[in-house]
């Protein structure tokens, strides 16, 4: 073996080694066991958890998780983080008797026993959450001052930004991968 083999093979064992007792060490040593499961998605409380992280029936139906995501980032008083609250909690209760018959409906979804009567139900339930949820985002945005308003927009701005440079990325890929796989034909 020359030197340069040994060489290498040293450096790649000393960073399999590394790498090795980064991840051990990483492991979470609590001798407490994980909490329990949740029964759903849509019983997180706020402030819990992974914003975001809801599911699609969180992003459809009205979950104020998903919605208020755009305060992230916004320095909030004491007396807007209570009446935001408030709002958000009486928002919720005004959800949840639909709760139990959401759960009924995508659950015949599921099973493929959706009737026509059922999808426009869903449909109904679905207007109606959202038409609840842009007032409450209404009202949430006529409690914040100019100067937050002004930085939701400038984050909204950055945001819109990035997405379409990832999408520019993307097509750019698309393209990249396109061109590798046309082969110029040989004549034989």
């Amino acid at each position: 073996m020359s030197f340069k083999q040994k060489f290498f093979s040293a450096v790649t064992v000393a960073l399999a080694l590394v790498a090795f007792s980064t991840f051990v060490s990483a492991q979470d040593k609590s001798d407490t066991p994980n909490p329990p499961a949740r029964e759903g998605k849509m019983e997180k409380r706020f402030g819990e958890g992974h914003h975001g992280r809801g599911g699609m029936h969180g992003r459809h139906f009205g979950d104020d998780r998903m919605m208020f995501r755009f305060l992230r980032g916004i320095e909030l008083t004491e007396a807007q983080q209570t009446q935001i609250k408030t709002l958000m909690e009486a928002h919720r209760a005004s959800l949840a008797p639909q709760q139990e018959e959401l759960r009924t409906l995508f659950q015949k979804k599921r099973d493929g026993s959706l009737t026509e009567a059922d999808k426009t139900r869903l449909t109904e339930i679905h207007n109606q959450r959202k038409a609840s949820s842009e007032q409450l985002k209404a009202t949430i945005m006529g409690m914040l001052t100019p100067d937050q308003v002004a930085k939701l927009e400038q984050m909204k701005a950055e945001r819109q930004q990035r997405m379409e440079e990832r999408k520019q990325r993307m097509m750019e890929r698309r393209q990249q991968r396109e061109n590798r796989t046309e082969k110029p034909a040989t004549d034989n």
